[in-house]
């Protein structure tokens, strides 16, 4: 399962077109993201850093001091641009920005940490 935290409706949507076939929950901020990874432990978290309420980096920190979630892949994507250095720090997977985000770059973390494509 896929948990992606966007806030922007047309972004959601964006993810729904691309992502089709996979098992895909959303989020729409950090603290129902949160709520989602008390229930189920995705295979890869999509994370927007810019959210309404906690931020993805807070959402992060909050996912790291939990055992069960500290090793779920995380890619973070944003619309301001995010140094490699703060990828790293937070030990991502990937980090994107918006304006450059290919569509072959979340196909390929799909492809990679989500192998299990709904029916």
């Amino acid at each position: 399962m896929i948990l992606v935290v966007e806030d922007d409706r047309g972004w959601e949507a964006y993810y729904r077109r691309l992502l089709r076939g996979y098992e895909l929950v959303f989020c729409h901020d950090g603290i129902a993201a949160i709520n989602e990874m008390d229930i189920v432990v995705p295979d890869l978290v999509i994370l927007d850093v810019l959210l309404t309420g906690p931020t993805g980096f807070a959402v992060l920190n909050e996912m790291r001091s939990y055992p069960e979630l500290a090793e779920v892949p995380v890619a973070i994507i944003s619309s301001v641009a995010i140094k490699d250095e703060i990828a790293q720090q937070y030990g991502v997977v990937a980090a994107f920005d918006k304006g450059e985000l290919e569509p072959a770059d979340i196909l390929a973390l799909a492809k990679e940490y989500d192998g299990k494509k709904s029916a």
